[in-house]
């Protein structure tokens, strides 16, 4: 087995699993049937899960909110308009299809010059938004976002899989992950970080697949990682980083491709905002924003002396913290030191791990927001079954019972979400973190709480950091004295796979 999971290049042509040889010029494969149908499961049993997270309302007086309306009134506008304009959709108050607050839809944007209203957020996900929405309005589109989420764990098994060589492991480990309630949630919330996640994790099986990627993966990877800049610019740095491997690892026909397609691409990008929105961002039509250019926004956004905090408060802060709302996410993220120990596949996902932690601490304005927690790591929530899976696999077998329970009680924990959104107890957007649910609210006092430095955020914050660095210390000792130093898992010649 290689580095990349599934089967050692042959050089005379890939085994199909039936064992019959395939000649040609066909890069080497193995036809994994067993591969396919964990995927098929995951799916299955993820899209049952998350149709309970239809009908949970945002605030008291709606069942969406914050930027979800406006990313359906651009669907609405493209499908009844042909256009962006909004002027339309809030002259016919066509917005009560979906937007069932008594008070009405208030406006996020500013006119532009030329009169048009223009949502404040890239047109790529209502533009995809709208097959779910022609089929049943609200309903439809968030049966597309549970159908989208689903797909991307199943395919994050398959990339775990196949970089880790654990096909029941990652399966256990892409459910225990999936069935977080920040999965949970965003699968059916009308946001584009689910569907970046899925043009991530596509694009990772295309850059770390075995053998030199080609032409066909080059045209491929273009399409991705455009939808990806089309879902959101914030998301540039993550396809910046994949585009490189690629880079790195094609041909040299699928990089002359690559590169001139993504150049096409990116032109038009450019091109389409600055014409519609008068910037490289649509944020400058924002009613916050408005007038500003792209770098005094951008400026706006970056901070680092009073956010440095949020490095490990994104994780256990008490109540937007994603490890405190699925406990599965602690050993997740110590399974992060074991990734600089492995091939270079491994290196990728802790660089696009790292990434985006970085920009949700340094980048985004707020961790605390009229939305539920995690949303700033969603986008590479999937990628960490891949150091969960890599711990399973080192620990003993008579300790994986302790991820069992942590897992288990992510479960609970996402099923208790459940029945206290339905029961209207909670507001998803407003004050999740005031169930009552005992699974939840019995173990707050061990979480701090960041909107206030009191004693107690202090010492719960240097407990939570003491065992983080034993945790981290542990595993990184038990790889050095199993594998030597990591220079020998870092040459660069292992970036090219010669089939």
């Amino acid at each position: 087995m290689t580095d990349s999971g599934i089967a050692r290049p042959l050089p005379d042509g890939p085994v199909l699993s039936s064992g019959r040889r395939v000649r040609g010029r066909a890069r080497s494969y193995v036809v994994d049937k067993p591969l396919i149908a964990g995927a098929i499961a995951i799916f299955a049993i993820l899209a049952i899960v998350y149709t309970f997270s239809i009908g949970i309302w945002a605030t008291a007086g709606a069942s969406i909110t914050a930027d979800e309306p406006f990313y359906l009134l651009t669907t609405q506008s493209i499908i009844h308009d042909r256009d962006l304009d909004l002027n339309n959709q809030y002259a016919t108050r066509s917005y009560t299809e979906f937007f069932d607050h008594r008070d009405g839809l208030w406006r996020q944007s500013v006119p532009a010059e030329n009169g048009r209203l223009l949502s404040p957020h890239n047109p790529g996900l209502p533009l995809l938004l709208v097959p779910g929405y022609l089929a049943g309005r609200l309903a439809g589109a968030q049966a597309q976002m549970l159908l989208i989420t689903a797909a991307t764990f199943a395919f994050t098994y398959v990339l775990a899989a196949r970089l880790t060589d654990r096909h029941g492991l990652s399966f256990l480990a892409t459910l225990g992950i999936g069935i977080t309630p920040t999965a949970f949630v965003y699968s059916t919330e009308l946001y584009p970080e689910v569907p970046a996640a899925l043009t991530l994790v596509l694009g990772l099986l295309i850059v770390t697949r075995q053998g030199r990627p080609g032409v066909r993966d080059a045209i491929a990877l273009t399409v991705l990682l455009s939808a990806m800049m089309w879902l959101g610019v914030k998301y540039a740095p993550l396809g910046l980083i994949t585009a490189l491997v690629f880079l790195v690892r094609g041909n040299g026909n699928a990089r002359y491709v690559f590169l001139a397609a993504s150049a096409a691409s990116g032109i038009y990008f450019a091109w389409f905002h600055l014409e519609t929105y008068g910037g490289l961002t649509p944020y400058a039509v924002n009613v916050i924003y408005a007038g500003g250019t792209s770098t005094e926004i951008i400026e706006q956004h970056l901070a680092l002396t009073d956010r440095f905090y949020r490095i490990w408060g994104l994780f256990i802060d008490g109540r937007f913290g994603l490890a405190r709302w699925a406990f599965i996410v602690f050993p997740a993220v110590a399974g992060l030191a074991l990734l600089p120990w492995h091939g270079w596949r491994h290196h990728v996902v802790l660089v696009l791990i790292s990434t985006q932690l970085l920009i949700a601490t340094f980048v985004a304005i707020t961790m605390m927001g009229w939305w539920f927690p995690g949303r700033t790591l969603a986008v590479v929530l999937p990628l960490l079954v891949i150091p969960l899976t890599l711990l399973l696999a080192e620990l003993p077998t008579k300790l994986r019972w302790i991820a069992g329970l942590l897992g288990a009680h992510t479960v609970a924990t996402t099923f208790a979400l459940a029945h206290a959104g339905h029961a209207r107890e909670i507001r998803l957007a407003v004050n999740p973190f005031e169930m009552n649910s005992p699974v939840y609210q019995g173990i707050v006092w061990l979480f701090p709480n960041y909107t206030a430095w009191d004693a107690h955020t202090w010492v719960t914050t240097v407990a939570w950091q003491l065992a983080a660095i034993l945790t981290l210390g542990v595993v990184t000792a038990t790889q050095r004295r199993r594998r030597g130093t990591i220079s020998s898992v870092s040459v660069p010649a292992v970036w090219v796979d010669r089939g």
